[in-house]
């Protein structure tokens, strides 16, 4: 049965693969049929990317405390398919006869019932993403169980990613029209769909256990509510689980305001003030808030993470356009360059892995995930700077064959420039992913790194907004002095390599950053654990008796390089 299930839901993610293909493609179609300007353009992708990946805590926490993973994961599931039914919809062909336009791939031949197909297409397109990306993993885990490591399972993926995405790759180098390059992804997922409805008899259904993000909210609604009172000198006085067969939660002096949570109000006994989950938190809960907002300074270092994840699906993609995609008499569809990016994102994380083991062994297991985000910092300013001098040569080679003007003619330079820069890119994302989620997963429980992961993600979305704002204000700053601004309505027409070095010193500067975080944030907590005292407790069993022991240590105390190991999850 549960490889009838396999099958059954995993043809959901088998069809996600010619709808990523195709939506990559947006900033063509919006340039070349929508004649929209480059910076319009790029815009419009990059709150696109944005609503992928802003949404994910809220649906994570519809999926957890609400209600499960399946019914999120069957509406996001729809909103996919009408959101790619509208966008084959929004083409000029497809509805030409009905809204009385012609069927050219030309501007003029958009109306405005077209434009609003298109813009909801892309807002249910990317919820769609977005409530896959947090539903469909556990989704898998409950319906698996315990087959979900076995051998032929990853064999099984494995295969099928692999034949996918060659089927993808291959098929979009034959798709010309607009309306069938949305189109056959939209038939794709809508089958896929169907058969992933076909299972709902055999499904496991698992009701939501609670989120756990709700302790969050509880530990600062009981802090506010306890704003007044006096924190205790000593800290023991503050309230905490006693339990044999749990150790203490260390408690640690920074953010004290949040210790107030823990106060025990002397006008009511305990039972009463337990009673209200959101009047009285634990040490634990306390602490493992106060770690989540520790992290959020070094997680706005990674805004600039999504500015390079859009470049793939804008500047990039608009300059592979303009370049000569042919070796010999084989045209190479401008799909592979993604291949090749989500290749690298896949295999170079595992690389660097492999050499951290071999050179420093477990020793380097602490601190890998904070120096493998130092190191997708690095590969971002390397990506940016070879992008900028790829886009000098090719401006060069514009000037020498003067077109610069309004021409469709393609460069007599080959797209395969690109290609270190998208495999750069890749190496980027698939370090920061592979990094964040190694270094959350160290110091807490799956679902709770899970939301520390979707906040990532938060940031990771803003970033891709943030790209428009940061394009409007290098754009005012270049036109100083009576100058052009680097970015013009066409890409022959602009200077990307002048934002790409511009992006490549704001690389730099965030790397200056997370290091200087990094450090602080290690003092701190090396300060925090030579105050902390530990109890290790054991249970020895003889005969009818049993023997509680204790011992009591101060100081560093290393349990699998953290000490947040001994927290609990959230809830």
């Amino acid at each position: 049965m549960w490889i009838l299930n396999f099958f059954v839901v995993v043809a959901i993610t088998w069809a996600n693969f010619p709808v990523h293909y195709a939506l990559w493609m947006l900033m063509v179609y919006l340039t070349d049929v929508w004649k929209v300007k480059l910076t319009d353009a790029a815009a419009i992708v990059n709150v696109f990317l944005g609503l992928q990946a802003i949404p994910q805590s809220v649906l994570l926490f519809s999926a957890h405390g609400l209600f499960g993973n399946y019914p999120v994961l069957l509406g996001s599931i729809f909103a996919c398919c009408v959101g790619m039914g509208f966008l084959t919809m929004s083409t000029p062909p497809v509805l030409a006869k009905a809204t009385g336009t012609c069927s050219a791939y030309q501007p003029e031949c958009i109306g405005e019932g077209q434009r609003i197909l298109f813009y909801i297409a892309l807002a249910l397109s990317a919820l769609g993403a977005a409530g896959q990306a947090v539903s469909f993993p556990s989704f898998l885990v409950e319906q698996l169980g315990e087959n979900a490591n076995m051998p032929c399972i990853w064999f099984l993926q494995c295969f099928a990613v692999i034949l996918f995405k060659a089927a993808a790759v291959l098929g979009f180098s034959y798709i010309s029209p607009w309306s069938l390059w949305f189109g056959v992804p939209a038939i794709c997922y809508t089958v896929a769909a169907f058969i992933f409805l076909s299972g709902s008899c055999i499904y496991k259904y698992v009701k939501p256990e609670g989120s756990p993000i709700t302790t969050l909210f509880r530990v600062l609604a009981a802090s506010i509510s306890k704003l007044f009172y006096q924190l205790p000198t000593d800290a023991s006085q503050l309230y905490n689980v006693s339990d044999r067969n749990r150790q203490y939660v260390p408690h640690t002096n920074g953010l004290r305001c949040l210790d107030k949570a823990a106060i025990i109000l002397p006008d009511q006994t305990l039972e009463e003030q337990l009673r209200n989950r959101w009047r009285l938190c634990s040490i634990a809960e306390i602490e493992v808030t106060k770690f989540a907002i520790r992290t959020f300074p070094m997680s706005v270092t990674f805004i600039l993470a999504g500015v390079m994840t859009s470049l793939s699906y804008t500047y990039f993609l608009e300059q592979a356009k303009t370049m000569n995609n042919k070796v010999g008499n084989l045209r190479i569809p401008l799909a592979v360059f993604l291949w090749f990016q989500l290749e690298a994102r896949e295999k170079f994380p595992k690389l660097y892995h492999i050499l951290v083991n071999w050179r420093w062994g477990s020793e380097a297991k602490p601190s890998a995930p904070r120096v493998g985000v130092a190191v997708s910092i690095i590969l971002g300013v390397l990506c940016t700077i070879t992008a900028a001098k790829v886009e000098s040569r090719r401006l060069a080679v514009v000037k020498s064959y003067g077109l610069a003007g309004e021409t469709d003619e393609k460069i007599p330079m080959t797209v395969f420039w690109l290609l270190p820069q998208y495999l750069l890119l890749g190496a980027v994302d698939g370090m920061f992913a592979k990094s964040l989620n190694n270094y959350y997963s160290n110091y807490f429980e799956p679902i709770s790194a899970s939301y520390m992961l979707s906040g990532c993600n938060l940031m990771h979305g803003l970033g891709c907004m943030s790209n428009i704002l940061l394009v409007y204000i290098v754009s005012k700053v270049s036109r100083r002095g009576n100058k052009l601004s680097w970015f013009q309505d066409t890409l022959n027409k602009s200077r990307l390599d002048k934002y790409y070095w511009t992006l490549s010193w704001l690389l730099a500067i965030a790397f200056v950053l997370f290091v200087v975080i990094s450090l602080w944030y290690a003092y701190r907590r090396s300060k925090e654990e030579a105050r902390t005292v530990y109890i290790e407790r054991s249970v020895t069993h003889i005969g009818t008796e049993t023997i509680y022991e204790m011992t009591y240590r101060v100081g560093n105390r290393r349990n699998n390089g953290t000490i947040v190991d001994m927290f609990p999850s959230f809830g």
